[in-house]
């Protein structure tokens, strides 16, 4: 049996070893690696890009359905009374006319009517980073004029006269809109999680719904540069 003066000078011993200089300095450089490691794999993971996890709602749904027939309807209502004079007058020859402008807005519209078909068809998209997308308000500020948002339309939107009569190209548009709207009122596929890119722009990419936002903006837009061509000294009948 040891004596218990021999257990006091054990745990004495083990006591003052604790707490001698080496340990110490031991333990505070396993303290600081631990730290180091903690906060590097907290700063990786803030790093980490975020996957785009919006989703498209009910809400969503109403303002496209809403602002895509609202829009169609002014621009209706605004070439309504316009004669084939009015309906083909420019204010400069290398300017559109009223007939121009509607005929760019049908190719517009069946070309985003095709891709939204197109786009849903498909079974999945890979995940892209939230910040390659826009947010809606930047996407619907397309519908101002500024020297932003100027510039030619591509080849494969330009009005080549493809429609011969006012009667003819309002026909065109109202169908092709109709259509677009018919669809997104009964699709069940969420816009959210389908994209396609951008084109031009900030961001690499814009969802379905943005897709159509760019329809119902870039509609006000040319409503604006129709009224315009109607408000000129020159326009027939002013």
């Amino acid at each position: 049996m040891i004596p218990n003066k021999n257990y006091s000078t054990i745990i004495q011993t083990a006591f003052h070893i604790f707490r001698s200089k080496i340990s110490y300095l031991v333990i505070m450089k396993l303290l600081g690696l631990f730290l180091i490691l903690t906060f590097t794999m907290s700063c990786q993971s803030d790093r980490s890009p975020s996957h785009y996890q919006r989703s498209w709602s009910e809400l969503d749904r109403t303002y496209l359905l809403e602002n895509l027939d609202a829009s169609l309807k002014l621009v209706l209502n605004e070439v309504d009374s316009l004669n084939e004079t009015q309906w083909n007058w420019k204010t400069y020859e290398n300017k559109w006319s009223i007939a121009q402008v509607i005929e760019h807005l049908i190719v517009h519209d069946e070309m985003f009517y095709r891709d939204t078909r197109v786009l849903t068809g498909l079974p999945t998209m890979t995940p892209q980073e939230d910040s390659l997308f826009s947010e809606d308000d930047l996407i619907l500020s397309y519908r101002e004029i500024t020297p932003q948002n100027t510039g030619e339309a591509p080849p494969y939107l330009e009005p080549l006269g493809r429609w011969c009569s006012k009667e003819d190209a309002v026909f065109a548009y109202s169908r092709v809109r109709k259509a677009m709207i018919e669809f997104v009122r009964s699709t069940d596929k969420d816009f959210r999680k389908l994209y396609t890119s951008s084109g031009r722009g900030p961001t690499a990419y814009r969802d379905l719904h943005q897709l159509l936002l760019i329809s119902v903006a870039h509609t006000q837009r040319h409503l604006l540069q129709i009224k315009k061509i109607k408000s000129s000294n020159n326009f027939p009948g002013n």
